[in-house]
């Protein structure tokens, strides 16, 4: 009785799901405690993940789409501001999931479009990109041999795969309080705060992944002076914060992603009882996935010198990250604002997002293609509207080398804000530099035939002739291998090679006489 030998390990696969984007209206009504609206000065929006869950065919996102609303007040000229919390679920089509994926989800804002309803109500349609990562991992049994017999003939190959070592998804806080310098006005009313991270990095010390980078935060404020004028406060709040890892050695890749979920700004008093106190929170989530390389002997083919048998195989599909993407490209432009807004005194905050992009990849080159949307927020000197907002897309065509990509690779990748400066060059135009950062992996397919199934006939066992001749000539024919020649005639392989002399088995050429012993 023959039986197949195997080692059982797991592959792993990483795929995007195909993103979608919807879009979501809700109504933000004003608090009673403020007064109402005569116009809608600025609308900005962004998403906080709470859960993602597995379901049949794919995986659900629970999220909440933030608001950030200043009006003018319709009573006096003097602006407020409110926000407003929406929450959505989304569903994710991945119809060949298993039980057992898990799927990295990411939620972007990618346009916000206000209504004016009446003096209590704003209506806003938000759209917002959804995509996913899929990762998937089994357990497969590779056929190694076989075993039952001594006789059995072996053609054996390998095939190098990445498999996922370890995944962490954490989060950690920043909790800081920040005075105000003291040629600054103290805090009245905190009116909006924009925030981002900028030059995260990670390295690995000893069994400890070390994350460095900093937020930074932007704070639109009336000032507790006689004007009660608009002030602008920017912040940076550097950080450190270490994971303990498990797998680490020279042959482990990693894939790090993080992402600001959540922050809020609140204004203290000091000693002296003055607001000049800025408290500020946040949440940083982490997704970090450690990569190793595992190189898999399989067993392709085999025959038995006695006995009869018959090999099945299914296919099976692994992966290989065969590069980390990495690249920076500067991007300047210059916007200009709509005619029927008031004229640009003071830039309050230029905020950037990554539009739509895709990356192409052939003859050793990753290209990828898309835009910037940038929202810009500034001050005005026209009583009626103080403040203003626009928005505004930049193109962006950049290229990387990637030696080993070509058509079949795929991109595992995303485009990330990591700067921005602004200044203003007349008061309907400015002028912006956004430095971004390309980051992530390129992954190509394992396919790769697995031997499944060994069966027998009732009677295996091979019947040898008593007229058998000892030894055969055989005049090799085009497309043969000495394994083809060998297996048809159950003749033994490593016989095979010692009495042609063959040096480089895997060299024979048509009409190359053989001895094949029987």
């Amino acid at each position: 009785m023959l039986d197949l030998i195997k080692d059982y390990v797991c592959i792993n696969n990483l795929s995007l799901v195909q993103s979608q984007d919807s879009v979501y209206e809700f109504d933000c009504i004003i608090p009673d405690t403020l007064p109402d609206m005569q116009k809608i000065l600025a609308v900005d929006a962004y998403t906080e993940i709470d859960s993602v869950s597995k379901t049949s065919g794919g995986s659900n996102v629970t999220f909440k789409i933030n608001y950030k609303i200043l009006y003018l007040c319709e009573t006096e000229k003097k602006i407020k501001a409110f926000s407003a919390v929406s929450e959505h679920s989304a569903k994710i089509s991945a119809p060949h999931s298993a039980d057992e994926d898990t799927f990295q989800v990411l939620c972007r804002v990618a346009n916000t479009q206000p209504t004016f309803i009446n003096s209590r109500k704003i209506s806003v349609k938000t759209t917002v990109h959804i995509e996913a990562l899929q990762k998937s991992g089994a357990e497969v049994g590779i056929c190694t041999g076989i075993s039952g017999t001594d006789d059995i003939q072996t053609q054996k190959s390998s095939v190098t795969l990445s498999t996922i070592a370890e995944s962490i998804s954490s989060h950690f806080d920043i909790d800081e309080e920040i005075e105000l310098s003291s040629g600054k006005a103290s805090y009245k009313e905190l009116l909006r705060t924009d925030a981002m991270l900028s030059d995260v990095s990670y390295t690995v010390i000893g069994d400890k992944l070390q994350i460095k980078g900093s937020l930074q935060i932007c704070t639109l404020y009336v000032a507790d002076d006689v004007s009660e004028s608009l002030q602008i406060i920017e912040n940076e709040i550097p950080f450190t914060h270490s994971l303990e890892v498990e797998t680490i050695g020279d042959n482990i890749s990693r894939h790090t992603d993080f992402s600001l979920n959540k922050y809020s700004v609140e204004a203290l008093t000091d000693l002296d009882g003055e607001k000049r106190i800025l408290h500020i929170t946040a949440t940083v989530n982490i997704n970090a996935d450690a990569y190793s390389l595992c190189e898999q002997e399989i067993l392709s083919d085999a025959y038995s010198l006695s006995q009869k048998f018959r090999l099945s195989s299914d296919s099976v599909d692994g992966m290989l990250i065969s590069e980390d993407i990495s690249g920076q490209f500067v991007l300047r432009d210059s916007a200009t604002k709509p005619d029927d807004l008031p004229e640009i005194f003071q830039i309050v905050n230029v905020s950037a997002v990554p539009g739509d992009y895709s990356f192409i990849s052939e003859n050793g080159k990753i290209t990828v293609s898309g835009s910037i949307i940038c929202n810009i927020l500034y001050l005005t000197e026209d009583e009626e509207a103080p403040v203003a907002s626009f928005s505004s897309s930049v193109p962006f065509v950049q290229s990387i080398d990637c030696p080993q990509s070509d058509c079949e690779t795929q991109i595992l990748a995303g485009v990330f804000v990591n700067h921005i400066s602004f200044n203003i060059m007349s008061p309907s135009e400015t002028e912006f530099r956004i430095s971004a950062i390309i980051k992530g992996s390129s992954v190509k397919l394992c396919k790769f035939s697995n031997i499944s199934e060994i069966t027998q006939p009732e009677n295996p066992f091979l019947e040898i002739g008593e007229d058998r001749p000892a030894i055969l000539l055989y005049v090799v024919q085009p497309n043969d291998t000495l394994w083809k020649i060998a297996k048809k005639y159950n003749a033994p392989l490593d016989i095979l090679k010692e009495v042609n002399a063959l040096n480089n088995p895997d060299l024979i050429y048509p009409g190359q006489k053989l001895l094949i012993p029987r």
